[in-house]
């Protein structure tokens, strides 16, 4: 069941989107723009869909849970992980990727965790949870499955590295930023279901398109798919109000600094790597947070070599 959110437990970045929320969650059925009718267990159908590709990260809320615990042990840790069989083999790969470079290669998830570190385990974890869940392509938006998942990589650096420079939770970031646009996902398997003809364009402003095409955006989608799968509230409220025109656009918070995170990727390219980009004199979130364009540029410079070296680990 979906976790219905009154305003006081609504994180503040939140609450002036309830009504809109509330609307969606109780319009059974309603009809799109595009005509399809559409109920919220279409949706539900999706996510079970989804599990069942062996995609539900329950487990990253549990290791976001643990990474907070400054008592925790590596066993505890480990003991955990090993109730994700993929999840546990795949730390064990990425740790013996050129990515860590280790001198002897690693054969236990024990070692593995030992070698890279318990702040890095959330990392990796995040990066190998979101491989699995963006396995697919998604033919509605025109997106491969490994466009999409580098995509989403670039916005967890650059969320990363930002919450380091502003003094937000690096963690946090990390994982909204390679969730951010999880509600694609949703959308696409619902598209895919109903068997339309609508597709993403690349021209239309692509939540407008999904407005029309299942009524409501990535954004609604995802802070509904998370809310699920039981993710904290700050973070499903932060995924669902990133749309929203002005909302925290002067704030030192996690929701400014994703909208700043885009405006950035939109102009450095999903791989940092676009030429003859200007950043923006005057940007609210770096007015309010007191990031130079310096640091900034020095971000984006460690974001470019972490993304190179992640891609080249697989």
């Amino acid at each position: 069941m979906f976790r219905n959110l009154s305003p006081a437990r609504m994180h503040p970045l939140a609450r002036d989107r309830q009504p809109e929320v509330r609307a969606i969650r109780q319009a059974t059925p309603w009809q799109t723009p595009g005509g399809i009718m559409l109920n919220p267990d279409d949706f539900k159908r999706t996510i079970q869909a989804i599990e069942s590709l062996g995609a539900k990260p329950a487990v990253l809320v549990k290791v976001s849970e643990l990474a907070r615990d400054l008592t925790v042990d590596l066993a505890s840790m480990c003991a955990l992980l090993r109730t994700d069989g993929p999840l546990a083999a795949d730390i064990i790969r990425i740790s013996n990727s050129p990515y860590y470079a280790p001198t002897t290669l690693h054969s236990n998830l024990t070692s593995a965790v030992n070698y890279i570190g318990m702040r890095e385990v959330f990392r990796v974890v995040n990066l190998s949870l979101s491989r699995r869940i963006f396995a697919r392509d998604l033919p509605s938006y025109g997106i491969s499955a490994s466009d999409y998942w580098s995509a989403s990589v670039a916005a967890a650096l650059l969320m990363e590295a930002l919450a380091k420079q502003s003094g937000l939770n690096p963690e946090d970031a990390y994982t909204i930023g390679i969730l951010h646009a999880i509600g694609r996902i949703l959308i696409n398997h619902v598209v895919e279901e109903q068997r339309s003809t609508s597709h993403w364009d690349n021209q239309q402003p692509v939540q407008e398109w999904e407005r029309s095409a299942v009524g409501l955006d990535y954004a609604q989608a995802g802070a509904m798919l998370l809310e699920h799968w039981c993710f904290p509230i700050l973070t499903c409220d932060v995924i669902r109000c990133q749309l929203d025109a002005g909302t925290a656009a002067q704030e030192v918070s996690l929701l400014g600094s994703l909208k700043f995170t885009l405006r950035l990727l939109a102009l450095t390219g999903l791989d940092f790597e676009k030429k003859g980009w200007r950043l923006p004199e005057a940007d609210p979130f770096m007015r309010a947070s007191g990031l130079t364009p310096v640091a900034v540029l020095q971000c984006i410079s460690t974001c470019r070599q972490d993304f190179r070296r992640i891609v080249q680990a697989g």
